[in-house]
């Protein structure tokens, strides 16, 4: 019987002992698994910033995460400790260990991770909007300039079609040189301008990966995720007054014992900072709406350039469309006609209304990448 009960409290000992172990290795594996996470997430990111924000967000989290180890050694009076019953609690020197965890700031560290998201989110809109302002000229040309050259390549087969009409006119003594020249030299033109359409295209395309199809649209989430980053560092340091801690160790000399704390705790000015706070963010959303160094300032400019160059834009296709009306009457009164130089005069008012084409699709879509990037509806 004695050995069942010696095996018993030995039993019981080794299970008191093994519980900080169990609690370490299961925080540790916590840690382990939201630092994963956190760093598959930092993988994701595409620029330093991102990176920056992250690594500083899991160093804070790790401290907030991982329990802290206590050594302690405990001198007892002489004259002995007696508590509020009159009996002796403690004697002589006692050395302590324990393992602490903060409850509470598990659930800062989570926040913290948190706000670094919501800063990332944050930071990459505004790079968005200040590679806008910094490209502004940009803006439309790409789509205007594709739609160019694809309609300049569409007609390439007609330009040269054109031309070698031309030069078996020549070879039969019915067109002359100067006239071939001329051909020849529109011909060149379209050709040049689709090398330079095409080489501008590329040009863009290394310059920036797109652009924003509203600027009103990338302005808002701006602002939102400004706002909302904002709100997650106010509800992290809105957990600040609050405490709770649980602490679990083990003495040391004469027959080892468990013992565990578990504390709660609560700063009344917590009451206030949590109204501070709350008036924090409502200052930041108008500092956003209203600071001139700001975004929105910025970009309602430039929304309201873009709108003022659509119109420019429409104003020069409607004068290209009524030149395009004046070249196709013009072929109308000409394929009537049963003149010697009807072939020629026909091959140049072509060659011009492809050009006038060209130069219709580029503007036509300027414009409407304007408009609609300048929040015209």
């Amino acid at each position: 019987m004695n050995k069942t009960m010696g095996e018993s409290r030995m039993a019981t000992r080794a299970a008191r002992s093994s519980r900080p172990k169990r609690m370490f290795t299961a925080m540790v594996v916590l840690f382990a698994a939201l630092c994963g996470s956190s760093r598959a997430a930092r993988a994701e990111e595409a620029n330093d910033y991102c990176r920056k924000v992250t690594a500083r967000a899991e160093g804070e989290a790790a401290l907030l995460f991982a329990p802290t180890l206590h050594a302690q050694v405990i001198r007892y009076p002489a004259s002995g400790v007696a508590d509020v019953t009159g009996m002796q609690v403690g004697s002589g020197v006692q050395p302590r260990a324990a393992m602490s965890l903060g409850l509470v700031d598990i659930y800062r560290g989570l926040g913290v991770l948190d706000a670094a998201r919501t800063d990332c989110r944050r930071q990459e809109t505004a790079a968005a909007l200040q590679e806008t302002m910094i490209h502004r000229g940009d803006i439309g040309r790409r789509p205007a300039l594709e739609r160019e050259s694809d309609y300049l390549h569409s007609q390439r087969s007609v330009v040269d079609g054109l031309v070698r009409d031309v030069e078996a006119r020549f070879a039969a003594g019915v067109e002359t040189l100067l006239e071939v020249h001329e051909l020849r030299r529109r011909a060149f033109e379209i050709e040049r301008r689709i090398a330079e359409v095409d080489l501008e295209i590329e040009v863009l395309k290394k310059r920036r990966d797109g652009e924003p199809e509203s600027l009103a649209e990338a302005l808002q989430a701006y602002e939102s995720r400004s706002v909302a980053h904002e709100e997650s560092v106010a509800h992290v340091r809105n957990l600040q007054p609050w405490k709770l801690d649980v602490r679990g160790g083990a003495t040391m000399n004469g027959p080892i014992d468990a013992f565990a704390v578990a504390e709660l705790a609560y700063n009344f000015g917590g009451i206030f900072h949590v109204g501070a706070e709350r008036r924090a963010v409502s200052a930041r959303a108008a500092e956003l709406r209203n600071a001139r160094y700001e975004m929105r300032q910025q970009i309602e400019r430039l929304m309201s350039e873009l709108r003022a160059s659509a119109e420019k834009a429409k104003a020069q296709v409607r004068v290209i469309d009524q030149e395009i009306e004046r070249i196709a009457i013009d072929r109308a009164s000409i394929e009537a006609l049963d003149a010697p130089k009807k072939p020629h005069v026909l091959a140049v008012l072509t060659l011009e209304a492809i050009q006038l084409e060209a130069k219709r699709a580029y503007l036509s879509t300027l414009a409407e990448r304007h408009a609609a990037t300048g929040g015209v509806k």
